[in-house]
């Protein structure tokens, strides 16, 4: 008799509201169809007012990709009065993560609902952290890290994580973001991002930026000079050879107004989870017409799609 080899649990976690749910699922399918045979993915899941039977859906989509999903209930008090902004409650859970999830669990890569993985988030798995309680990607808008004082090459994006959840337990890291969250809320452009900022800004390991590429990779090469910590050879690696794709801004892929190359990929994906169709909001006419009579997004999407095929060809030689 073959007795199969054992997975070993990769522990991904996530935070929405029924808003979102779509395209978290979109993130979980990407990640688990390129995750390494040798192990198995397990998403952490915080739901935000999210019906049962959608997150049924979603937990027999992850099974169908080899994966698990634990679904936790959000702390509800822990942020109560913060504001929300267009992004909703789900924002701030991520801070709560060593909270949420059970001790005999060490690390956790936590990875935002607008994004895309295109590679095997094994390699992320795997990167020594030096002793820094968490990993992530520079912030490459020129603009975030100002409400806070604290230089862009210093300040991170929290779209992608990767989280020594021990150290965030023992440094109770978690009540001092909320700690900061609830007294610097009212001067702050993105609160649960800079006040994981304010907290971590002298405590964290730098990322390749391939890892959370940004919408905003773009002007970080060509305006290089305005200050990004990363060298030109690591930004054109990002545009070459993204590993997640992380829709930053108003641009998202599931929107007609979307100039991402890689936006008709991520449809497809989006229109084969039948499933999640009766949740996402029906475009309009309008819609379609800002997007198609919008000739500078138009030219610059062509000007995007020419340097990331220009990257990929120098890449391939």
């Amino acid at each position: 008799m073959v007795v199969k080899s054992q997975k070993t649990d990769l522990h991904i976690a996530a935070c929405c509201d029924q808003n979102y749910l779509p395209y978290t699922a979109v993130m979980m399918v990407s990640a688990a169809r390129r995750l390494d045979q040798a192990y198995r993915p397990v998403f952490h899941f915080v739901a935000v007012d999210i019906a049962d039977h959608w997150l049924t859906r979603l937990s027999e989509e992850v099974t169908r990709h080899g994966g698990d999903l634990k679904v936790y209930q959000p702390d509800t008090t822990a942020f109560k009065g913060l504001p929300t902004l267009r992004y909703g409650d789900a924002v701030y859970h991520r801070i709560l993560l060593a909270e949420y999830l059970p001790e005999d669990i060490h690390r956790v890569i936590y990875i935002d609902a607008d994004t895309y993985v295109v590679d095997d988030i094994a390699k992320l798995w795997q990167t020594d952290l030096s002793g820094h309680p968490v990993g992530a990607v520079e912030d490459l808008s020129r603009s975030a890290c100002k409400t806070i004082d604290i230089p862009r090459p210093k300040y991170f994006n929290s779209g992608v994580l990767v989280m020594d959840l021990d150290a965030w337990r023992q440094q109770g890291i978690a009540r001092k973001v909320v700690r900061y969250a609830a007294d610097n809320a009212h001067r702050l452009n993105y609160v649960d991002q800079c006040s994981l900022n304010a907290v971590l800004h002298k405590d964290w390991a730098r990322l390749p930026p391939r890892w959370n590429q940004q919408a905003t990779v773009y002007k970080a090469l060509n305006r290089h000079s305005a200050g990004s910590g990363y060298e030109k050879a690591e930004l054109r690696e990002a545009i070459r050879n993204p590993a997640i794709y992380h829709f930053t801004g108003r641009e998202k892929p599931w929107l007609w107004y979307c100039f991402a190359p890689v936006k008709h990929e991520y449809r497809a994906l989006l229109d084969s989870l039948e499933w999640t169709e009766e949740l996402r909001p029906k475009e309009n006419l309008g819609d379609k017409l800002e997007a198609v009579l919008s000739l500078r997004k138009q030219a610059q999407y062509l000007g995007r799609l020419m340097v990331w095929l220009f990257h990929r060809k120098r890449g391939s030689h």
